[in-house]
């Protein structure tokens, strides 16, 4: 039976006497590989890695013009183009310190996937006594579709998952009028509508899209990004949209806090960890939050006591994802990338960095090795041949142009068929003779039999297209410390980036090369510096910085 079963998988399908010269043309197009092909793989390899890895100096220059666009979003109102990071404020004063208590729900918004979350803050610093999270995965037609429905979609959401709480814990203290669910603070902390009703739940917003405040629990879109496009939401306030919504489904609640996911990170460590300076997403999308002296926000005016003062300190939302610079290491594939996106010429950062796009990059350098080196990545013959019975009534030379494109995989040459999860699971491969890599080039990229060179060349390229996006994201980070005067302090004081999105949480070799990256950066320092930096996995650490904040904002500490 095995024998059977081998021989069948290796059968050629079975073509027709007509098919026979095409046929012979095809096995002329793909043809084992020579030494030239092999020279040629590997000065393509050595082109890809000069395009996309900076060489030191080159990383200077993009520092420099990092530093420049912080200094200029800090003291000016920057024009929303895309094209560079606004430096919004976030209307945060007071930062978290580990002292705030109470209970209440948070809604995270950050992607196509969001979640909903029950947080309950215990009485001793930095106590977290209970924590409720639900994942709901956004259908498409809702995160393309008309504003109001990807609202009342997630108002739905959330009064399932309220509901849900409140009835579980009802039943848990049923001699309680009011359900601990609801109780954010005691009664008088939080003044009710009415002696017969309880408070409304109190929400943490973390809408994870540029947004220009004007409070802490209100604010306007600016733009839309990582693949979102709902109409009638650009340029109106995400906690109106939301609390109108959730009237709607009958299921009011106080949103106390509107934020960032990056700010809730940063807030989320704060609470545990108060060397906490950095807050950084690298998931769908990329963004930074840090912590900022007042003084130094000149651009923005405080609410009525929070005035800038030596000692005040707030978090400034960096939307670093619109940086730009004509010195970022970019390859041509880059530009096509870029030009298939849904926001042309904007965010170019983000599309160097984000799990959005580094398969797409990945996979189109591919393609341009494959056209580089015929019989690289062979297609599977069962595609070719159906390529071919459609083309049949072609003509002669048009048939040998489908030849040609035939000895390309279909899925190869598919936008979005190599996945971000998949080029970590290349990077991450160990295995004798890549066994692993060879069967994704088969499942995923429809390859036929795959050589160990040709796994060798796509983990080469994904490798590079993942260190790429480390190294710009280390170099980013310590723009940031530098500018904030740590990297100069003496003595020099420890420091916590907490960082969190899915490419940071499930490819863990990123987490290395993120370190590699940042180590080698610091240069002839790093072996004072590198120890004082912690970077910490703060895990569905958005949506437990609304928390937080919400609390703190009902609370008063």
């Amino acid at each position: 039976v095995v024998r059977l079963t081998m021989r069948l998988a290796f059968a050629l399908p079975v073509i027709g006497t007509g098919a026979v010269a095409v046929a012979l043309a095809l096995r002329k197009c793909e043809p084992p590989l020579t030494s030239e092909d092999d020279n040629k793989i590997n000065d393509l390899l050595k082109h890809y890695k000069s395009r996309l890895l900076a060489s030191p100096e080159r990383l200077a220059e993009v520092e420099a013009e990092f530093l420049t666009q912080m200094r200029e979003g800090l003291s000016k109102r920057v024009i929303v183009d895309g094209k560079r990071m606004m430096m919004l404020p976030t209307f945060v004063t007071r930062l978290p310190d580990g002292t705030e208590t109470g209970e209440c729900y948070a809604l995270d918004l950050g992607g196509t996937n969001f979640r909903v979350m029950h947080v309950r803050l215990g009485p001793r610093k930095g106590e977290v006594t209970a924590c409720d999270v639900e994942e709901v995965t956004l259908p498409k037609e809702i995160y393309t579709g008309p504003g109001d429905k990807l609202f009342d979609y997630l108002a739905t959401t959330l009064k399932s998952f309220i509901d849900c709480h409140r009835a579980a814990a009802a039943t848990a203290t049923a001699a309680t009028s009011v359900p601990p669910s609801e109780r954010t603070s005691s009664p008088s902390q939080q003044p009710q509508n009415s002696q017969d009703q309880p408070p409304l739940p109190v929400l943490g917003f973390c809408f994870s899209f540029a947004v220009e405040q004007d409070g802490l629990a209100s604010g306007k879109l600016l733009a839309w990004t990582k693949g979102f496009s709902c109409p009638g939401v650009v340029g109106n306030d995400p906690c109106a949209l939301l609390s109108a919504a959730l009237e709607r489904v009958g299921r009011p609640c106080r949103v106390a806090a509107l934020l960032n996911d990056t700010v809730g990170v940063l807030a989320a460590q704060r609470y545990l960890d108060s060397d906490t300076e950095i807050g950084v997403i690298i998931g769908t999308g990329t963004n930074a939050c840090y912590v900022e002296r007042l003084a130094a926000l000149s651009k923005w005016e405080p609410p009525t006591g929070h005035e800038a003062s030596g000692d005040g300190r707030t978090a400034v939302n960096m939307e670093w994802g619109a940086f730009f610079s004509p010195h970022l290491p970019r390859c041509m594939e880059d530009l096509q990338v870029d030009a298939a996106s849904p926001h042309p010429g904007k965010y170019l950062f983000e599309k160097l960095l984000s799990g959005m796009f580094l398969g797409e990059a990945a996979r189109r350098v591919l393609v341009t090795i494959a056209k580089e080196v015929e019989g690289l990545f062979q297609a599977r013959p069962n595609d070719v041949h159906a390529l071919l019975a459609d083309a049949r009534d072609s003509s002669s030379g048009n048939m040998l142009l489908e030849v040609a494109g035939a000895t390309i995989p279909k899925p190869l040459a598919t936008p979005g068929s190599l996945s971000s999860a998949t080029l970590s699971a290349i990077v991450h491969d160990c295995s004798w003779g890549l066994r692993k890599t060879r069967r994704l080039l088969v499942s995923e990229l429809g390859m036929h039999q795959p050589s160990t060179r040709a796994a060798a060349v796509v983990k080469e390229i994904c490798t590079l297209v993942a260190k790429r996006s480390a190294q710009l994201t280390a170099m980013a980070i310590l723009a940031i410390l530098r500018y904030n005067g740590w990297a100069d302090a003496s003595p020099p004081r420890p420091v916590t980036i907490a960082i969190d999105g899915g490419v940071y949480e499930r490819f863990t070799a990123y987490r290395t090369m993120l370190s590699k990256a940042v180590s080698e950066q610091l240069g002839e320092r790093s072996a004072k510096l590198f120890p004082l930096i912690k970077f910490v996995l703060s895990h569905d650490g958005s949506a437990l910085g609304a928390a937080v904040l919400a609390a703190a904002a009902v609370t008063g500490h």
